[in-house]
């Protein structure tokens, strides 16, 4: 999925580069591609609080519970945790149970 994120920032941006587009264009176009990525930054933050929800379900805990990569559970305990996603330029954390992911480190 990452790698289509990729493909897609490329072409937008090779497309802005070779056609001249008015300022209302480049504002459309830099918007959907932030679109994109904050569709998929909430896709990984989903499959998180499932993983996380599961690990409370069993345990009684947030702690513990595994991540796949970008995702990093920074902090975790019985009633609260915070996840960080890094890719790149992008840095956003979630802190849950119930947040909504958020610019910037935990």
């Amino acid at each position: 999925m990452t790698i289509g994120v990729a493909a897609v920032a490329l072409v937008f941006g090779g497309w802005k580069m070779l056609v001249p587009v008015s300022d209302d264009s480049s504002k459309q176009v830099v918007g959907a591609v932030s679109n994109v990525v904050d569709t998929i930054t909430k896709a990984q933050f989903t499959g998180a609080e499932a993983s996380l929800d599961a690990q409370r379900n069993a345990t009684g805990t947030y702690a513990g519970a595994s991540l796949a990569p970008p995702l990093v559970l920074v902090r975790a305990d019985t009633a609260s945790y915070c996840v960080e996603y890094s890719r790149g330029p992008l840095l956003q954390h979630l802190a849950g149970p119930g947040g909504a992911p958020a610019p910037g480190h935990c």
